[in-house]
Order: C-alpha cells, then structure tokens, then sequence
C-alpha cells in the first residue's frame, strides 16, 4: 500500500512502505520531456537531465554522485517523450544523502557556464553514439515517420546544433518554468517509516519555490488516411522493419485489449510471430509486437530484425499472421496467458524497491493515479476473445499503416516488394472475421496469496545428495517469487579448435524440447505460467537458470528437471540456431564496441580457450553438429543446484531427488589450461566507418580465487561509477566521452583488468593518456581514506542492493560454489572489502600495471 499527499508548494508525494531489505529507492519524477521543448530547443531537456548532476548550491562538481556512492548507493536519470526522472537507491541507514541529493538536483542546481560547455560535449558523444546503432536509427525514423507536427517525431537526445548553441539563460529559464512542484511527484519506496519520512520530505522539499509554470501546447497530426512506405539505406548490416499503426492515449479503454493483442502477437517465446517467422521459418533475427503508450496517441508496431535477402519470404509470412489476427480470435489459452503475464507483473516488481517506486511512478505520472493499474487490470480481466479481434480490425488498419524500413540494400531492391505487400495487406479487411468458439469467455484470475509453511527455518542449508548432487536451499516468503538455478564446470574452456562456438549453441537448443515436451509445448506452458527457463554457457561452465511466481512453482521445478536430464536437442532447433548465430557474426559490425573486446582478448589469452570467440566463426560454426552438442552436454562435471525464494526446502529436496531419479553425477577434477600472456606491448586497430572509436586498454589479471581479488575489487570501484576517477577525469573534466569505465575478468587460469572508452576519433590520442595516467596515480600514490571508504561502500551498497532479487542470490551462491569458494562467501562480502588497505591497493596496482598492456581500437583511425 501506498500514502500520496501534496506538500504546501503543490509536489505531490507518494510514500511506499516495504521492509523486506534495508534499502531505499528515492525517485523524483517530472513531469517535463522533450514533448514539451519549443523549436530550437530540441534536446534542452536531456541537456538539463546531465546538467543538474553537474553542481548545486551545495555540491560542487562529482560530488552529489560522489555523496551517494560514498554511502553505498547508487543513482542516475533519463528522459523520455513526457517525463524525466532521476532517482537514488541506497541503504536506509542512509536515506538523509538520497533525500538530500534529490531536493539539490531538483531543486537548486548551479548550471555554471564552464560545465555547460563541458557537458555540451559529453552530450554530442551520447548523439554520435545514438548514430551508431542501427536499433536507435530505425526508431528514430519511425517515430519521425509517424510524428510530422507532434514533438514525438524530434529525437529525445535532441540535435547536435542545438547542444552546441543552447545558452545557460535558456537552459536555467527552461528549468524554472517546468521543474515546478506542480509538476514534480518524489516518490520514496522501501524500508521506513510514514510519520517520520513524512517530516523529512517536508524538511528537504518544502521549500521549493513555486515559479510560473509554462504551460506547453503539444502541437497534433491530422490523422492518417493512407499508408506510408519510407526505405532508408544506411551503413549496417542488419535491416530493421518496423511497421506502425496509431492508437489512442494511455488513458483510452481500448489501449488494455490493444495490449493484449500485442502480446498475444509478439511477447514471449510461444508469441505467434515468433514462432511462425523465427522457430519455424527461420526468417528473422527478432520478431515482436508492442504498444507505445503515451501521454498523447501512440501506435502499435510490429518489428522485425532480418537479413535483407529474407525480406520478401519474411514479410509473405508475417502477412499471413496479420490476417490471422484480423479474422481469428485469439483461444481462451491466449487470453489466459496474457492476463497472467499483465497480472504477475506487480508481484516481479516487489523484488526490488526500485521495481514498486518504478510501477507507482508511472501510474501517477501518466494518470495521476498510482492505483490505475487495479483499474486496468479490471478491463483486461473483463476482455474476451471477440473483443481482441475486434480491436485488431479497428486499429491494423492498411490504410493508415506505415512502413519503415532501415538497409543495408538499395531502397530499388526493397521498395517494390514493400508497396506489393501493402496492396496485399489491403485486401485482408475484406476477409470476414470468424466467429470466436469462446465469445464472452474470460480469463480466470488467479489467486496469489499464499502462506509460508508451518515449520519453515530461514537461513542457508546445503546437502549432498545420494547421487552425488549439491544442493543449496535459502528459503524467503518475503515475495511469492522462486528462482533456481544449478550449474556444472565446463563451458567454452572445453572446446576446442573443431568444435568452437559449440557451448553457445549448447544454451541456445538446450531449453528447445525434453522429455515429452516439444518446444513448442514447453514454450507456450512457460509463458501461460509467466515464467522463465532459460540456459547458459560460460567460459568456465554451463546450466539452467529458472523463474516463476509460488503458484507455478511445482509445475516448473518438473519441466526443470526434464531440461537438465531429457534435453531433446532436435535437429531442427539446431539448425535454426545455428542460422542465428551465422547472423550474429555477419551483424558485427554494427558492433564496433563488441568486437573491440573481441581483439582484446583474442590478443590477452592467444591460443587460450578465452582468447576465442564464444560464437566461432562462420566457418568453425558450419561445421557444429548434433552430436558435438549432445557430446559437450555430457562432459559436464559436477552439479551444484541452488533455489531461493518462497518454497520449503525439504519439499524441495524431494523433487531433486525425483527429478533426477537415479542419475549419477560424473566427479572428476577440472581441467586447467596456461594461459601465454604477452610478453610485450600488443597494440590492435580494426578499422570501422562509424562516429566513435571504442578503445580497450588492459593488463594480465587475477584467478577467480585469488586472494587479492577483494583489493582489485576495491581498486576498480576507485576507477568506476559517476564519483570514480575515470568518469570525473575523462568525462566531467576533460568532456571525452559519454561511456568510460573499468574493465575486469577473473577467470579459472586468470584475467584481465583495464578500461574502456568510446569517443570521438580525435579524442583517442587523449583518452589513453589519460587512463595511463589514473593508472599511473594507483602505482605512484596512496588511495586517500576518505576515498577509499566511498569505494569500499560503494561496493558493499551496491552488493545489498543486488541481492534484493532472488536470481542474483542464487547466482553469487552457485558461482562462488563451483569455482571451489565457500558458498557463504557472498555473504562476507562486506567484511572482505572493508579489510582491503591502501598499501594493498598500491601493491597489486604496481604488480598488475607493470605487466604487458595490451590496447585494442576499433574506429575510423589509430593514433598510433
């Protein structure tokens, strides 16, 4: 449940009491976005979002992220069309710094010209960063396909000129005239109490100043009467298809069955589109379906990621799907599993306290109702399959479709099979509609309350089972969410040269069918219980990963364990995946910073098995086979299964036992392999025509289980997060980039650790300087304590943080537990990071940065 009331100055406040960790989540939401910049300021409000972060009449520049992290928390913003919202997570113990932190930013920044001018170009490197990925560029084009008038159709990031040329008095008359109380809701969610939160939001926000609000007309479109076809050749690999129909405001009642249309066509495994034009046609990449749902009209999408050689096949196909949505109702199974994923949505977002102020925030702030969603739900539980095709025939209208499509093929190879599939989708209205068999059937609702069981003790048990299984249970009834996970050793390190790119092809068939269950089957049951089963391959070991809520619990704990014992590895899955995974490679070079890391460790490891791409190459993965899958499936050694969440452990135990029957474990000791570091200065360019060059810049590290791993920890969180070394001397000062950070790998045989940055060409030369400096500054110089106690917090803040959610436990417990590390590590982890000196800091600095550096550049040029 939740308090909402208003302050004096009209902020409206939302108070949400969870004490299921001892954290809080401190969020301010504005109700300002780039829908509500005039022309010629385009941007300004992502511009101010950096800006208010820069300086306060309080804090000085780095210090408000310096302030957080320093008590273990963690904090940023975005921006979006109609909000912007900048939000803290931190411990209770320190809720004082979130709050203070928040009412600075929102309320008294600085905008000082020098940062003005610095920041300007840490925004035009976000822009060039945007440029380069052909996901953000498609959107873009479809938005401003879609928006001629609306400022939906102008980029949220804004232009480069207008960053370039934007003065302070715009940017501090903006602020005044929308980050108004009236237009700000703070919400704070998690572990407190009311009456005394209550006096402090008083005490730190009542004093907002109450300027004239400037109220924004949006300007609108006339609506659409005939379709659009818009082809943009652009310099990527991949082409993106996105093809758009308006909808109605957030607030409309036909936006819940639009949803659910939505998700019945393109969300989850067992969606229609993504069974038809990727499990069984093997035609694209991605294929989904979605609802943007905004202050004003939106649309819905239908999106498809392919190679432009599969457009025509793909898009026969997926016109096949829509008429199936104009004239079939969907089956009571459809609808049902729809109303479950909507409804368990709210019980995933308990997890965390950033979850619930997430969920409240965005009710609020679209309907000024934080409950709206029991609202909502009302209307989706009171659809039936008539009303979904319905609402199919009324919005996927051809004649107000519009088509964008982004390239790498000539717009004169795509264009005519485009206009000759919308004339085809033209004709599917005259089709009638079928009956539904299950007019005015409904979903049922499902109960979610459920009791932890008499008898349950909380608190870590391990066992070791008769078959040679460990199995380690941490039970928690805080949420009804369950999480599984079990892992073996093995992983990519096990292949070799004939096989490479076997282990991920591994954790991609090995959830595709077991047991009596076809893919098909186990997909569509996971999405009617909205859970998730999903595999994994490491370097350094492979396994299952599973979620669900309470009610589902036993059903998925079965399809589980047929998972890891009944792997059908069909061939037909595998070719598919084998198909996807040949794109993967061919599509990366629209990755430049991917294949940045790649060098990297191709020229870190050599012949190592880490030195070589998961994926292979086109060539190595032609040659995988069934048999190599089912042969790297068996080389497993050990298994370890680790649950956490709302179950009774013993119950639990028995399943295991059940589910793997008599199955016996294979034991064995892992094999290790050398690693040949280099011995000398490597230094790697890949040429790439984008706007940014990403650089990798490391040093032989450390084994998963060295003792000074905990120093090296701390020696990155000096380097990392808005207050760390690189971020306040790259980014704040020097205005190098928009993405820099510390890098690190711990492996079984050994590591890495260095940094990454991704900037402007003529910026590289200064951006290596400038990390070999940092670096230098740890060899040559003590980590002042005050600075060493913000990294040492900052670790431990974020490591609470995380262990919020069930998954993260299991997954720290697993790991540390495989790799021969006491599985109760995770929970000293604050103890050994508090322990780690300055003197230990400078001595691992001088051993790891006189070792061999090994720089890797993909961009238009090198410095060197």
């Amino acid at each position: 449940m939740f308090k909402k009331y208003q302050l004096k100055n009209g902020l409206n406040v939302l108070l949400v009491e969870s004490h299921k960790s001892p954290v809080l989540s401190i969020q301010m939401w504005v109700k300002t976005g780039s829908a509500d910049e005039k022309k010629g300021e385009e941007g300004i409000s992502h511009f101010i979002e950096h800006l208010v972060f820069k300086g306060t009449r309080k804090f000085k520049v780095g210090e408000i992220a310096s302030s957080v992290e320093a008590a273990g928390g963690e904090l940023n913003a975005y921006t979006s069309f109609d909000q912007t919202v900048f939000y803290v997570t931190i411990s209770k113990e320190f809720e004082n710094v979130g709050l203070d932190v928040i009412s600075e930013m929102m309320g008294f920044p600085r905008f000082d010209e020098g940062e003005i001018n610095n920041e300007r170009e840490v925004v035009i490197e976000e822009i060039k960063r945007s440029n380069d990925n052909p996901h953000r560029q498609a959107s873009r084009l479809l938005f401003e396909t879609m928006y001629k008038k609306h400022p939906y159709g102008i980029p949220v990031i804004g232009y480069e000129q207008n960053i370039n040329t934007v003065s302070r008095k715009t940017l501090v008359n903006y602020f005044s005239s929308r980050y108004n109380p009236k237009t700000m809701t703070l919400i704070v969610a998690g572990d407190f109490r009311a009456p005394e939160m209550r006096k402090k939001v008083d005490d730190y926000f009542g004093g907002f100043r109450k300027n004239k609000l400037r109220v924004v007309k949006r300007a609108s479109d006339k609506p659409v009467k005939k379709p659009a076809i818009i082809v943009k050749t652009a310099p990527f690999a991949e082409t993106i298809v996105h093809i758009a129909f308006p909808a109605p405001k957030a607030s409309h009642k036909d936006i819940a069955a639009l949803e659910v249309l939505a998700l019945i066509m393109g969300q989850g495994e067992s969606s229609r589109l993504n069974q038809r034009l990727r499990m069984h046609s093997h035609l694209v990449n991605y294929a989904g379906s979605s609802v943007f749902v905004a202050r004003d009209p939106g649309f819905m999408a239908i999106s498809l990621s392919l190679n432009s050689k599969d457009f025509t096949q793909a898009m026969t196909d997926l016109l096949e799907e829509i008429q199936v949505a104009l004239t079939a109702p969907p089956s009571a199974q459809e609808l049902q599993k729809a109303l479950t994923n909507m409804a368990s949505e709210q019980y995933y977002f308990l997890e965390t306290v950033d979850g619930l102020a997430r969920k409240y925030g965005h009710y609020q702030d679209l309907f000024g109702d934080p409950s709206y969603f029991v609202r909502f739900m009302r209307q989706v539980h009171g659809l039936t399959p008539a009303d979904i095709v319905a609402s199919a025939r009324k919005y996927l209208d051809p004649k107000r479709a519009t088509m964008v499509i982004m390239t790498p093929a000539e717009e004169k190879d795509i264009q005519p099979a485009a206009q000759e599939w919308m004339k085809n989708f033209q004709n599917l209205l005259k089709v009638k509609g079928q009956k539904s068999k299950d007019k005015g059937k409904r979903g049922k609702k499902i109960s979610w309350i459920f009791k932890k069981p008499a008898g349950v003790q909380e608190g870590i048990q391990k066992w070791t089972l008769d078959n040679g299984v460990t199995l380690i249970t941490r039970p928690s009834f805080e949420t009804p969410v369950v999480s599984i996970r079990c892992a073996s050793l093995g992983g990519s390190r096990l292949e070799t040269p004939s096989n490479q790119g076997v282990t991920e092809l591994l954790s991609r068939v090995w959830t595709a069918g077991a047991g009596e269950y076809s893919e098909l089957q186990m997909n569509q049951r996971m999405d009617e219980m909205a859970a998730s089963l999903s595999a994994f391959g490491g370097r350094n070991s492979e396994g299952l990963s599973m979620g669900c809520l309470k009610p589902f619990a036993n059903e998925m704990i079965d399809l589980f364990f047929k998972t890891l014992t009944e792997p059908l590895f069909e061939k037909a899955a595998i070719t598919r995946e084998l198909k996807a995974m040949q794109e993967h490679v061919n599509l990366r070079r629209d990755n430049p910073a991917q294949l940045c890391i790649l060098n990297f460790m191709k020229e870190m490891f050599g012949d190592h098995p880490y030195g070589r791409d998961p994926y292979g190459n086109e060539e190595a993965i032609a040659k995988l086979t069934q048999a190599m899958v089912r042969d790297i499936y068996g080389q497993r050694t050990g298994l370890t299964i680790v649950a956490s969440g709302a179950l009774d452990p013993h119950d639990f135990k028995n399943q295991v036992e059940d589910g793997l029957g008599r199955a016996k474990v294979v034991s064995g000791k892992n094999t290790l392999f050398p690693i040949k570091f280099p011995k000398s200065e490597k230094r790697i360019f890949l040429e790439s025509a984008k706007q940014q060059s990403h650089i990798v810049c490391g040093f032989p590290g450390l084994t998963l289980k060295d003792p000074t791993r905990y120093t090296l920890q701390v020696m990155q969180a000096i380097l990392a997060g808005q207050g760390g070394r690189l971020f306040i001397e790259l980014r704040d000062k020097a205005s190098l980039a928009y993405s820099v950070s510390p890098m690190r790998m711990e492996g079984l045989e050994g590591g890495y650790f260095g940094a990454y940055i991704g900037c402007s060409p003529e910026k590289s030369k200064t951006a290596l300087k400038m990390m070999f400096e940092e670096f230098d500054k740890l060899i040559n110089h003590q980590v002042p304590a005050e600075e060493l106690a913000r990294a040492q917090r900052y670790l431990v803040g974020k490591h609470d943080i995380e262990l919020q959610k069930n998954s993260n436990i299991t997954s720290a417990i697993l790991f540390d537990y495989i790799y021969g590390i006491d599985f109760m590590e995770t929970y000293h982890f604050a103890d050994r990071i508090r322990a780690v000196t300055s003197e230990q800091i400078m001595v691992l600095a001088r051993e790891i940065f006189s070792r061999p550096s090994v720089i890797s550049l993909v961009g238009p040029s090198a410095p060197w």
